[in-house]
């Protein structure tokens, strides 16, 4: 019998931190050792900023679901 997937675990918001932050580190090291190649340089920073805008979107929302305020309990 096959189960239906489960809700996978969201990634803490320092955890997130860190990785796009070695990530980001990763694409630089790379980056700097194709300096002078015009087409591999921009093909590079193209990769940067886009990782940059969908880790970034990811993260916003980490952060929103961190600092929503919780629903108030009505007691009857």
């Amino acid at each position: 019998m096959h189960r239906p997937p489960g809700n996978t675990p969201r990634e803490c918001t320092q955890a997130m931190v860190r990785h796009i932050g070695r990530e980001l580190a990763e694409i630089q090291r790379a980056a700097e050792g194709c300096r002078g190649d015009g087409e591999a340089e921009a093909q590079l920073t193209g990769t940067w900023m886009a990782h940059l805008l969908i880790r970034g979107a990811a993260l916003l929302h980490n952060l929103l679901i961190d600092t929503a305020r919780r629903p108030q309990r009505i007691e009857p």
